[in-house]
């Protein structure tokens, strides 16, 4: 009882401090982004938050990573989880996570950005690193959202493993339609592509692996209508383009692979391009000065682990320099290097 007792006033105390304090930079996202920059800021002597839904980011839910130095072949769990213990080391000296809150606006200026959370909770920043990276696009058909994990999913990694020798579909036509099938077809029992365009598109070895097995059905030029079901999802409607006929797939899970849209719902301040990206320049700054922006949220060329967490690097050491150009900066840690 005592240690209870113990744990519950050390995390009292956690959340007060955090609560009160000014910091040289909050990051949004903890992805592989938010964590290298997180750690390339603190490592500089600078009071950092983190705010993040979870830890991890899309790394957390890719599959097999075969191209992260280091390591010939990892999954995208077990790496994440590596960044994670790596970014512990940091934490309470230096470095504060509130992790399972999502930022729900940002405003202020340079030195002074204020950060809500979807907890009722304000932060302040002399500097903001945004990393929310990116989240699903969805169809906005009838029955998506209502039956968005009952059979409705947006993560292959997370949910295949449900539809053990079931019948499943993928709305989507590009690569990460294609990854979706070749990892289900795995596990279910037969995989319907349901592609908008008159051809999938998408990496050759990732084509030849997923038209090449038997269990995939590619329906090219048909397009998804109503997702079908009670509590659970039961069939898709769809229709060919071309003949305008309509038909219903029973399916047990319908999963949604059309793209991803950066994650800046919350940020009104930085300019954006057409795709809803934030623009930066080589650095990481914004159209608003100490505001950064790093990994797949920005509008830099490659979205690959390994490039945003190079982009966290080089972000974070900017923000350092820019912050030690501020008169009278204070901070609080010992890990410069």
């Amino acid at each position: 009882m005592l240690g209870n007792l113990k744990r519950d006033l050390i995390n009292l105390w956690y959340h007060i401090y955090v609560d009160s304090q000014f910091f040289d930079t909050v990051i949004i996202g903890g992805g592989a982004s938010g964590i290298t920059a997180a750690i390339y800021t603190v490592r500089k002597n600078l009071k950092v938050l983190m705010l993040t839904k979870n830890i991890g980011g899309q790394a957390a839910l890719s599959g097999d990573v075969e191209n992260y130095p280091g390591f010939t072949m990892i999954t995208g769990a077990d790496l994440a989880k590596k960044f994670k213990e790596e970014l512990m080391n940091f934490e309470n000296d230096g470095l504060w996570i509130k992790e399972g809150v999502e930022v729900v606006d940002l405003s202020g200026a340079d030195p002074d950005f204020l950060v809500k959370t979807s907890d009722e909770k304000e932060y302040h920043g002399k500097t903001v690193i945004i990393a929310s990276g990116r989240i699903p696009k969805m169809l906005g058909i009838p029955g998506e959202k209502e039956l968005l994990g009952k059979g409705v999913a947006t993560c292959t990694t997370c949910d295949a493993p449900f539809y053990r020798e079931k019948q499943v579909a993928v709305v989507g036509g590009g690569n990460s339609a294609l990854d979706a099938a070749f990892v289900l077809q795995k596990v279910a029992r037969s995989v319907t592509i349901i592609n908008i365009t008159d051809a999938l598109r998408g990496d050759e070895i990732l084509m030849k692996n997923v038209t090449s097995s038997s269990k995939v059905k590619i329906l090219n030029n048909h397009e998804a209508l109503e997702i079908l079901g009670d509590q659970a999802v039961g069939g898709i409607k769809i229709k060919n383009k071309q003949t305008n006929e309509e038909q219903i797939i029973s399916v047990s899970g319908v999963f949604i692979e059309i793209g991803w849209t950066p994650s800046t719902s919350f940020d009104k301040l930085t300019d954006k391009n057409d795709k809803g990206e934030i623009e930066v320049d080589n650095y990481g700054a914004t159209s608003v000065p100490g505001i950064y922006a790093c990994g797949d949220v920005n509008d830099q060329w490659g979205e690959q682990i390994v490039i945003a967490a190079g982009e966290g690097a080089k972000t974070g050491l900017r923000v350092a320099e820019h912050l030690s150009k501020v008169p009278h900066q204070q901070t609080s840690n010992i890990h410069e290097g």
